[in-house]
């Protein structure tokens, strides 16, 4: 489990009895949530198993999982059941480039909960995992001693979710509630509302509509909501690795959806014109007027061991927010945010008349600043580019 750039849970793993099962079937319900049907046996193609386990994941705010195990005997069935829980707290660039981590370990077992930490210097992660019913709770996981009726069937509820705290925030001082950590998984509602927001289409062609609507619920998936904007959405550049805020990819996105989803193209205005550059800053390509290419909250990012706090080294990304901000007027007709926006709007156009024109020719160019480490493996501007006229 992945979120804000850090991998939270990086080990989950149940066993009945000491033995992992066998998955049967899994079902995609929907992009947060899903189902697996699993019997404990040898792994052959087909099992009469004397029990079935059904475990059932819904993301948001951290996930849920249900999970329940079916007795099909004639008699009571007495098991342990036990979740192994792990967390490396790996960085989203240590996991891709296999670096190890600078700060220390820590678990807590407090009650029904069990605590996984990670701590460097003021930067604090926390993965808190708790169940309904209680567990008895080791550094390793959770167990539960489970009586299962004759063809009855037992149930359990496991929450997992995350905190933190970078090095330029204070460490929480107040003790936890364990009622304060339950996953709230809302994305169904959330989906609900994007598709009734969404046009209407009819048509004769029954698959164009399955297909329309099957678009409509993809990009759905890439919605995040930025930390200064809740309650609204911006498109992420893609799952796994991209799941954050790009100037490129957020921009083409809101401006591909604006017949569908205008609203995607509003948020991502306001979001990259708050992090808009205001300074000359090398180690980050940052220039005044330009917008990000890449933000991200990672220790490695935190520590400033990469520039992504935002990295603004992107070519095209200033020319198409003006663009896009052009567009969705003419889409919407809302002149609001586009005098709301004016400021940013000039900005833009004055880093590409004074900082971009690095030949002089009338044509944006970009040479890269930063040659730190790391970044040539990242989705970054190149050395030395040049692209389309400057409008």
């Amino acid at each position: 489990m992945f979120s804000f750039d850090t991998r939270f849970l990086s080990k989950w793993v149940l066993t009945v009895n000491g033995e992992r099962l066998n998955p049967l079937s899994m079902d995609d319900l929907q992009y947060f949530q899903t189902r697996f049907f699993l019997v404990p046996g040898t792994g052959t193609v087909y099992v009469d198993a004397p029990l079935s386990v059904i475990r059932q994941r819904a993301v948001g705010d951290g996930f849920v999982e249900a999970l329940r195990i079916l007795n099909h005997r004639d008699e009571p069935v007495e098991l342990a059941v036990h979740i192994e829980a792990g967390a490396d707290f790996a960085d989203l660039f240590e996991v891709k480039d296999a670096l190890t981590k600078k700060g220390s370990f820590f678990t807590e077992t407090t009650g029904n909960e069990l605590v996984l930490g990670y701590q460097r210097e003021r930067l604090r992660r926390e993965t808190r995992i708790s169940s309904t019913p209680d567990a008895v709770v080791t550094d390793g996981g959770l167990t539960f001693k489970v009586d299962v009726p004759p063809h009855g069937e037992w149930r359990a509820e496991l929450h997992v979710t995350t905190s933190f705290a970078d090095p330029n925030e204070p460490l929480r001082s107040a003790k936890y509630r364990p009622e304060d950590h339950r996953a709230k998984p809302n994305m169904a509602r959330s989906l609900e509302e994007w598709l009734d927001d969404a046009p209407v289409l009819e048509c004769d062609w029954d698959s164009l509509k399955v297909t329309y609507r099957r678009s409509l619920v993809d990009l759905a998936a890439l919605r995040f909501e930025p930390r200064s904007l809740p309650g609204r959405s911006v498109p992420a550049a893609g799952l796994p690795w991209f799941m954050t805020m790009f100037g490129r990819d957020s921009i083409l996105t809101s401006l591909q959806a604006l017949p569908f989803e205008p609203e995607l193209a509003a948020t991502t205005l306001l979001a990259l014109g708050e992090r808009q550059g205001s300074r000359r800053d090398d180690f980050r390509d940052e220039d005044p007027g330009r917008i990000l290419h890449e933000m991200r909250y990672g220790e490695m990012t935190a520590f400033e061991e990469r520039p992504h706090s935002p990295y603004y080294g992107s070519t095209d990304a200033t020319p198409l927010y003006v663009v896009l901000l052009d567009e969705y007027e003419r889409w919407t007709g809302d002149l609001k945010l586009v005098r709301q926006l004016e400021y940013e709007a000039r900005q833009a156009l004055a880093w590409i008349d004074e900082y971009a024109d690095l030949q002089g020719n009338g044509y944006i160019s970009d040479k890269r600043r930063n040659e730190e480490t790391g970044l040539e493996n990242q989705c970054c501007s190149p050395k030395r580019s040049v692209v389309t006229p400057a409008p």
